[in-house]
């Protein structure tokens, strides 16, 4: 499977997070605001058709991410993360030196990691225990492969969170699925593991043909199809446990509206961002930490 040609959106999301103050300058480029400039008659259209734009559901993802992401390092004990499919992130730049005893690894593909770290380096960005890693999470071994990345880079005895941010509905169900219970599997000799990714579900009624253009317009620009998996949270909580983790919460973004600046559909509809938080399982003899 090639999925060199996602790390484009790189690019548009990593403009989104400094415009909205959510990121470094550094993390953008003349690419990247030519980019963004680019698709603002798209993005007005979105919001006038849809009530949302793709920068409005970008940032209801990354807010309720990083909320969720302050809670559990707050109250559950959260001391080492792993965020795949990086790119220009701006989270282990941000929470390394927001949490100094947090161990933050970021993955992206060879050519976006080796990116990633001369930047970081350029710019003295790489926090206290911070770096940036090459991963393929379809790879099946070293040196690139899931299981790989996970034991050469993370403290067993630490508790874990993995985070993938926009990546999996560029991939078929039966293909991101196995990827999934690996995730289950290695994270259940953590102490505590959790899993922390995004979804969009499938509209339907009369947004379906305005939103399936969008969808059709982003598959274009990212040259990778976009795939919308699930049409229900029963859905998305069926398919997660069926993977591997018992312990499955869809979080909507009107959830947090009053704890954080979320963009909120402008019709008074709900929005189709899901940001899905998971707990896989322990294996026996591991002692639960909180």
């Amino acid at each position: 499977m090639d999925s060199s040609g996602i790390s484009v959106t790189a690019l548009f999301t990593g403009q989104v997070w400094y415009v909205n103050g959510l990121s470094a300058r550094f993390f953008t480029s003349a690419r990247s605001r030519w980019l963004y400039g680019l698709l603002q008659p798209s993005e007005r259209l979105g919001r006038a058709l849809l009530g949302l734009s793709v920068e409005d559901m970008l940032l209801q993802r990354h807010l309720v991410m990083d909320h969720r992401i302050d809670r559990l390092v707050r109250e559950q004990g959260l001391s080492q993360i792993l965020e795949i499919a990086c790119g220009y992130s701006p989270r282990g730049y941000k929470l390394s030196r927001k949490y100094p005893g947090l161990r933050y690894v970021e993955a992206d593909l060879p050519d976006m990691a080796a990116r990633k770290n001369r930047l970081l380096a350029r710019h003295h960005g790489f926090g206290p225990d911070h770096q940036v890693v090459p991963c393929d999470i379809f790879a099946q071994r070293a040196p690139l492969g899931l299981e790989h990345l996970m034991a050469e880079t993370l403290d067993p005895d630490r508790p874990t969170l993995v985070i993938t941010e926009g990546l999996v509905n560029y991939f078929r169900l039966r293909d991101i699925r196995p990827v999934w219970s690996r995730l289950a599997m290695q994270l259940s000799r953590f102490p505590r593991g959790w899993y922390l990714t995004d979804t969009v579900l499938a509209p339907g009624g009369l947004a379906a043909p305005v939103l399936g253009l969008g969808v059709h317009t982003l598959s274009l620009v990212t040259r990778a199809h976009v795939n919308l998996h699930f049409r229900r949270d029963e859905d998305i909580q069926t398919s997660f446990t069926h993977c591997g983790f018992p312990h499955v919460r869809p979080h909507r973004p009107e959830d947090f509206v009053e704890q954080l600046p979320v963009p909120l559909h402008a019709t008074g509809r709900h929005s189709p961002v899901r940001v899905v938080e998971c707990e896989a399982q322990l294996q026996p003899g591991k002692t639960h930490q909180s």
